[in-house]
């Protein structure tokens, strides 16, 4: 049987992984804030796994904004709703990447 692969790990692997693996509907284990599951993101990462995640969301930015909440919802398909956490799912990523090229934590 063929392995399915959803437009997000086509498009934006990196961000498609974090998206599901850590903004998941159980996000709530991680912390309960964005800034608490980056933060745990980042300590059980390295640079090797935070800079192409940075990439892919300065690429899924550089999409544009007209249109973002919905091109998010269809590449990612994910479990929580940006817009409970930042008024847009820009500013809800533009969040996510300060918290990950903050300093260490």
């Amino acid at each position: 049987m063929p392995t399915i692969i959803s437009k997000g790990q086509q498009q934006f692997p990196d961000l498609a992984a974090f998206i599901g693996g850590w903004f998941h509907q159980d996000f709530d284990i991680h912390g309960n804030s964005l800034e608490e599951v980056v933060a745990a993101f980042k300590a059980e990462s390295d640079a090797a796994l935070v800079a192409p995640l940075v990439d892919d969301i300065d690429a899924f930015l550089a999409t544009g904004d007209e249109g973002m909440e919905e091109r998010f919802q269809d590449i990612f398909r994910p479990d929580i709703i940006p817009t409970s956490f930042r008024p847009t799912t820009r500013a809800f990523l533009l969040a996510v990447r300060e918290a990950l090229v903050a300093g260490p934590g």
